[in-house]
């Protein structure tokens, strides 16, 4: 059957190929818009993390270059960080050396030199000026995403007021103990105005946790891969360049070697978590799929629906 095809607004890498790593080549970029578009993903966001600015500008030359590759389309660009918060499971497996405060000029910068490319950017509200910083990036077309932050619930309703419209990978990029309330999460689910992404995988949120944000959001959901370049691969202990020393397990979770609570990014594309969300009972097919193509299509202002692919109903 031909339904629409997914739509992944966050992917670090995939089959070994990481979008982050300092040398990678455009042929790389071109195989994971082959490979992506092999498992039903029709467009999608490169995101880069935390790193130094012109590490950044660099990977964006080179992922651009591969823009008119066959297979996935490049919509532009997800920047996740540099200006998230720099506390300890906040910040999840972003290399705190390069977090920083918002940059408005560099922003500008890379608006100037790559037009309309970059469509989404994550961040942490608690920083000084963060409301000013919010609406420039809104007025020059920036979507603007609350996510790695230890922000008060007065920090997301500035922010919010300002223009920021999602909360990134919700009940993730936090630390593993929180006070009972106020915090950042139940915040982020008061706020109505809030779209929320999800990493549906079975890992960064229980069943539990996953139902209730959807319950709460109905519409303004999404799934999200979240895809590091370990997705795809065989079970190991590797060296990544987002979380350093990392294990993946035989049920593709990916987590921190040295403390393995913490997820680094998750091994499965979006069409293994819908699988996953699918066949254990969470979701149904229909429910699950239009979390992964309609919704994310959807909040980013696109126009019609994505392209339609061609899906063994089967084998989902």
């Amino acid at each position: 059957m031909k339904i629409s095809g997914l739509v992944d607004l966050q992917v670090n890498g995939f089959a070994g190929i990481d979008f982050n790593s300092p040398t990678l080549q455009t042929e790389e970029v071109e195989e994971v818009c082959r490979l992506l578009y092999a498992e039903g993903v029709v467009a999608f966001l490169p995101t880069l993390v935390t790193n130094d600015f012109d590490m950044i500008e660099s990977l964006i030359q080179t992922i651009l270059a591969a823009h008119h590759a066959a297979g996935a389309t490049i919509l532009g660009f997800h920047l996740e960080g540099p200006f998230i918060s720099p506390a300890p499971g906040a910040r999840g497996a972003h290399n705190p050396q390069w977090i920083c405060a918002p940059n408005i000029n560099w922003i500008r910068r890379l608006q100037h030199s790559f037009p309309n490319k970059i469509k989404l950017l994550t961040l942490a509200p608690e920083w000084n000026n963060t409301t000013t910083f919010v609406k420039e990036l809104c007025d020059i077309g920036i979507r603007v995403a609350i996510g790695h932050t230890m922000a008060t619930q007065e920090e997301i309703t500035l922010a919010t007021n300002a223009g920021a419209s999602l909360s990134t990978h919700l009940g993730n990029g936090i630390p593993e103990q929180l006070p009972r309330h106020p915090n950042p999460i139940w915040a982020q689910l008061a706020e109505n105005r809030l779209w929320v992404s999800l990493i549906g995988d079975g890992f960064h949120l229980s069943r539990d946790i996953f139902q209730t944000i959807l319950n709460i959001k109905h519409e303004k959901a999404f799934l999200v891969s979240d895809s590091t370049m370990f997705a795809g691969m065989k079970p190991g202990r590797y060296q990544s360049l987002i979380g350093g020393d990392v294990i993946l397990t035989a049920d593709a979770k990916l987590v921190m070697a040295e403390n393995e609570k913490l997820m680094a990014g998750s091994a499965m594309s979006l069409r293994k978590i819908i699988e996953s969300l699918v066949q254990n009972g969470w979701l149904n097919f229909e429910n699950a799929w239009e979390l992964g193509s309609i919704r994310p299509w959807r909040y980013l202002g696109e126009n019609g629906s994505p392209e339609l692919v061609e899906v063994a109903a089967q084998k989902v």
